[in-house]
């Protein structure tokens, strides 16, 4: 099974990866990481590694690029290698850019991400800064960011808002529409109508908080993985 983590810059994939790489492990699966950030040096024992063939830092003396440039210009050169990063395991854990708006909205990451799934069932984790869901407004934006992942990259995507250990969030899809009456205005009639379309989409799969530099919740992150892939994958 792959899974693809893909979040903002700072949220802790990597971090994420490397840790539940280990939990994995101690749970004696097959397991694999997978570097996909031409950017960034792996901080985990990576099974294979984009910068093998694509380093952001060659693309910028090559072509003369700036750092955008340079890693608009990766992913695309990127896309021409991945099939010799696609491996096979129990759970092959794909760590992308830092930058997520290049794997999410440039049309060589989500080629990148369509050859991944086509290998395995494939889902996807959409890590979050949980300092980051400190207003209503805030944790439906991330939730309705879940669901453009999931329509971006035709995968289902499970929400999992890391540093639970640093801040704890008190909203849940459950009492979303309790939250909404303390919002004003308009803005409480958008967040009403966004709901229709995030249930749709995405709160099918309960949200998750862990600590990946604590290693907490994984167990949960396990679990919500395999639920999606008995939901929607073919265990015949």
């Amino acid at each position: 099974m792959n899974v693809i983590v893909i979040g903002p810059a700072g949220s802790g994939k990597s971090t994420f990866v490397k840790h539940f790489l280990d939990f994995l492990k101690e749970n004696n699966y097959d397991v694999k990481a997978v570097n996909l950030d031409p950017a960034s040096d792996p901080i985990y024992d990576a099974h294979a590694d984009i910068r093998k063939f694509v380093k952001t830092e060659d693309i910028m003396k090559k072509f003369n690029l700036g750092i955008n440039g340079a890693l608009v210009k990766s992913m695309e050169l990127a896309l021409q290698h991945v099939d010799k990063i696609i491996v096979g395991g129990d759970y092959v854990l794909y760590d992308t850019p830092g930058q997520m708006e290049l794997f999410l909205y440039l049309k060589h990451g989500i080629e990148i991400a369509k050859k991944i799934a086509e290998s395995d069932f494939t889902v996807g984790i959409f890590i979050v800064d949980s300092t980051v869901a400190n207003s209503i407004e805030n944790y439906i934006s991330i939730l309705a960011q879940n669901a453009v992942i999931s329509l971006r990259m035709s995968i289902p995507t499970v929400t999992v808002f890391n540093k639970s250990d640093i801040v704890e969030i008190n909203f849940t899809p459950s009492t979303i529409k309790e939250k909404i009456k303390e919002v004003e205005g308009i803005l409480a009639e958008i967040i009403e109508q966004m709901l229709g379309f995030i249930e749709y989409t995405t709160v099918r799969y309960r949200t998750l908080k862990i600590s990946a530099i604590n290693k907490n919740g994984f167990e949960d992150v396990l679990s919500i993985i395999n639920e999606v892939f008995c939901s929607c994958g073919d265990l015949s």
